[in-house]
């Protein structure tokens, strides 16, 4: 991490402890920085289009922190459609989370969330956001929304939150059945958060807006769809922040227009991109991507030897979007994720696009806390190298270094890839 990063994150966390307002506006400044260079990159080709969706998601974290009582608190799944068209900003825990670990201030949230009694054991892109409400410096939102869909912390970690800063809190149930039923079950809770949502932020919700947004989504959704068939026949400078770029884009902030530009320039990317060369090896990504650690950039982004094909939260829910049906086309959205329901769903979901994406190896991230991956693991492997995906189960964290053994995760993905090199001789 850069020596500036460095020295930035030690203020934070040195004003953290003392004066939760300063650090706020230290974050703020420093996120500031980030949109405005995002907003102001020119250039075609993918680089430029992660700094413009990383200056966007930026945004949203500077507008949390000013304007909190414009903000409502949300989990990755949720359809947040909603929110868009009434002007409000999602804060969710994967994206402050990753921030806040590129900040390099990370550490003094982790320990404040579990001198509050968090297990260490938990998510820590929950508890750092847990940590940053307990210490202060994350205001309060509007409220909290979120999915029951994949995630056992959600509900832990924002009935705490919600308990904390005394806002109203409210859950959307997802079926685990896939049937009109659970849509039209779902579709039903959405409408019920739109009044909710209504009466706090003290406007109307207007249907224009939604239908607007809704059909941002199908447009962004489609372009998707058409850069990942292209994907897989071209080489890209892929990065792993670029891959939760697209991770964000798909969901939380499916809808808004910097989405749409965002996809629409990854597709451009790929339809001038060149050929993929048959020495460079094909990684597909489960889970989230530890965007923050240097040893796995270098490897994956720089080293020469691979390259990342995809990531299949990006890509789990690329349904049809309806702008004449909108709450049935987000409750379908969620009913019908990949991530709902047992676990072969999404192993399945990841062989297809993994074969789609042409890819030669599979990497399991196993982040530290989330139970879900940690239980489909073994069952994954086993069926992806059924399907002649070679699979590498890796142990690590997406925003908390204090949980890496970076020397020994260096060791396997480099030994991964000799095996996979090893099968072209």
């Amino acid at each position: 991490m850069k020596k500036h990063i460095e020295i930035l994150g030690g203020i934070v966390e040195k004003q953290a402890a003392v004066s939760p307002e300063r650090a706020r506006g230290l974050l703020s400044a420093a996120y500031s920085w980030v949109r405005f260079s995002g907003e102001h990159r020119a250039g075609a080709g993918v680089h430029p289009a992660y700094d413009r969706m990383n200056g966007a998601v930026a945004g949203t974290i500077v507008d949390s922190f000013r304007r909190p009582k414009e903000t409502v608190m949300v989990n990755i799944f949720l359809p947040c459609e909603l929110l868009h068209a009434l002007g409000i900003q999602p804060m969710f825990p994967e994206g402050m989370s990753a921030y806040v670990a590129c900040t390099a201030c990370q550490r003094f949230f982790g320990e404040a969330a579990e001198a509050g009694g968090v297990p260490e054991t938990f998510c820590s892109y929950h508890k750092t956001m847990l940590g940053m409400a307990e210490s202060g410096v994350l205001p309060a939102p509007l409220m909290i929304a979120n999915t029951t869909l994949a995630c056992d912390a959600n509900q832990l970690s924002f009935r705490r939150l919600a308990e904390l800063y005394q806002v109203p809190h409210t859950v959307i149930d997802i079926p685990h059945d896939c049937g009109e039923d659970a849509v039209r079950y779902v579709a039903d809770q959405l409408r019920a958060l739109g009044t909710q949502l209504e009466e706090r932020c003290h406007r109307k919700l207007d249907p224009q807006a939604l239908r607007e947004a809704v059909g941002r989504s199908r447009q962004t959704i489609e372009a998707y769809r058409a850069y990942l068939a292209r994907r897989g026949g071209v080489t890209l400078p892929v990065t792993m922040t670029g891959e939760l770029c697209s991770m964000i884009a798909t969901h939380v902030m499916l809808g808004r227009p910097e989405s749409a530009d965002y996809v629409s320039r990854l597709l451009h990317a790929a339809e001038q991109a060149p050929n993929a060369p048959s020495g460079k090896k094909r990684i597909f990504w489960m889970h989230t991507l530890p965007n923050w650690q240097d040893s796995m950039k270098d490897i994956l982004e720089t080293g020469g030897r691979c390259e990342l094909a995809g990531a299949d939260i990006a890509s789990e829910a690329l349904l049809d979007m309806d702008p004449d049906r909108p709450y049935e086309s987000m409750a379908r959205r969620v009913v019908e994720s990949a991530s709902n329901g047992p676990a072969a769903r999404r192993v399945e979901e990841t062989i297809r696009r993994a074969k789609e994406l042409r890819a030669d190896g599979v990497i399991l991230f196993c982040h530290w806390g989330c139970k879900q991956t940690l239980g489909l693991s073994q069952l994954a492997k086993q069926r992806l190298e059924e399907e002649g995906l070679p699979t590498l189960v890796l142990d690590g964290d997406g925003c908390d270094g204090r949980n890496v053994a970076d020397g020994q995760m260096i060791t396997r993905v480099n030994a991964f890839l000799e095996q996979l090199e090893g099968r072209s001789v």
